[in-house]
């Protein structure tokens, strides 16, 4: 299992820890772990890409969560037209969950006044999962490889 996969079972494996007195650094760490998992999902996508190997961590790194969020944003305003409405659709979910997931994260990790339920977790964890599947119909997509591409490359 590739550790995004892992990610998201963690994500999973958090929000339903317990099963009475929710702690709410457990449903945080959920909703953070969420994010990551669509994070590392789609840096691992684009770095399969590269035909070198031994370049691909270094590569990785080099990715930065507000371009990623910025190339999200222009999936959702319609800057990926031309493009077969279904592929464009299920763009769509993956740039739109990866915009709020990010959001949610900031909330989990630094906004100590908002209590998290499971119910709240879980909608964060399902989210991140959909965009899981929605990416696995599209992926080897022209549409979803530019994604990729911008999710990396700013735009001038």
């Amino acid at each position: 299992m590739a550790f995004a996969d892992d990610l998201l079972e963690q994500a999973y494996h958090l929000a339903r820890r317990e099963r009475t007195k929710l702690r709410q650094a457990s449903l945080r760490r959920s909703v953070s772990t969420a994010y990551y998992a669509l994070f590392h999902l789609l840096i691992r996508e684009a770095v399969s890409n590269w035909r070198h190997g031994d370049h691909r961590a270094a590569l990785a790194r080099a990715f930065d969560h507000g371009p990623m969020k910025k190339a999200s944003q222009r999936v959702i305003h319609g800057k990926f037209l031309g493009s077969p409405a279904p592929t464009v659709a299920h763009l769509k979910v993956v740039a739109n969950a990866f915009i709020e997931l990010q959001e949610a994260r900031h909330l989990a990790d630094y906004d100590d006044s908002k209590q998290w339920s499971r119910t709240d977790a879980l909608k964060v964890v399902d989210q991140a999962s959909a965009a899981f599947d929605a990416w696995r119909v599209i992926k080897g997509d022209k549409i979803a490889q530019d994604y990729l591409l911008q999710l990396l490359v700013q735009r001038r």
